[in-house]
């Protein structure tokens, strides 16, 4: 039976773009497939009643194939793609004007050192309370992308495009995330490398914003698996 599971696989992907993609997806779903049979056998199901089951789970696999042509699944509208990297570039700027911001405001100190104000700490304040609005400018566009509407079937393509869904989504927000943890290890780096002149020190930073980005990633990897059909 596993072998007529593995001959219609065959068919139905006969006509699948010759992409590593739609390999990929077919060797998953194959797998899916035995693993549902070898459950059913378990339980007590003949093997004929076991294979018909798995074959009519299956689902209309033409349905993914527009998806295995080397395109992502998650996509945005135009509209909303071009709104996605204004809010990128802008959060960008506001991170840069606050480090300007800092240094700006470091300058006075030794201008003005005699008055009594620390300008430094001042510009240091003003410049985090700055990068409170890119990083929740750079948060939103990161969860721009809509929430899969499941529909009322839940054959194997309905369960392939919802966890593709959401291990994309997923994506995009950690790549939103890297994104705020190197822009800020960059202006940190200026703003304490010139504050300070300790360059042989502040690189430091790069290497804590790596360690930051590998627990960040450590958390993604932690969570609950849902990335199998």
């Amino acid at each position: 039976m596993k072998e007529k599971i593995r001959q219609h696989f065959n068919q139905i992907f006969a006509d699948a773009p010759k992409t590593r993609k739609a390999l990929d997806l077919k060797q998953e779903m194959v797998q899916n497939a035995m693993d549902k049979y070898d459950d059913m056998v378990a339980d007590g199901y003949s093997e004929e009643d076991a294979y018909q089951n798995v074959i009519e789970s299956i689902g209309d696999v033409s349905e993914l194939f527009t998806e295995v042509e080397d395109k992502n699944l998650l996509t945005l509208p135009e509209k909303d793609r071009k709104k996605k990297a204004m809010l990128t570039a802008a959060a960008v700027g506001l991170y840069i004007f606050a480090g300007g911001v800092f240094m700006f405001f470091a300058m006075f100190n030794d201008i003005f050192g005699s008055v009594g104000v620390d300008f430094a700490s001042l510009g240091f304040v003003l410049a985090i309370l700055i990068c409170i609005a890119p990083t929740i400018m750079l948060v939103y566009a990161a969860n721009m992308y809509p929430d899969y509407i499941k529909k009322e079937k839940t054959d194997m393509v309905e369960q392939y495009k919802e966890v593709k869904h959401s291990m994309n989504k997923e994506k995009a927000v950690k790549r939103s995330i890297d994104t705020i943890i190197w822009t800020m290890a960059l202006i940190l780096y200026f703003v304490f490398s010139f504050a300070t002149y300790c360059w042989h020190i502040t690189w430091v930073i790069f290497l804590i914003a790596g360690c930051i980005q590998a627990i960040v990633g450590l958390l993604f990897a932690l969570k609950p698996e849902e990335k199998h059909l």
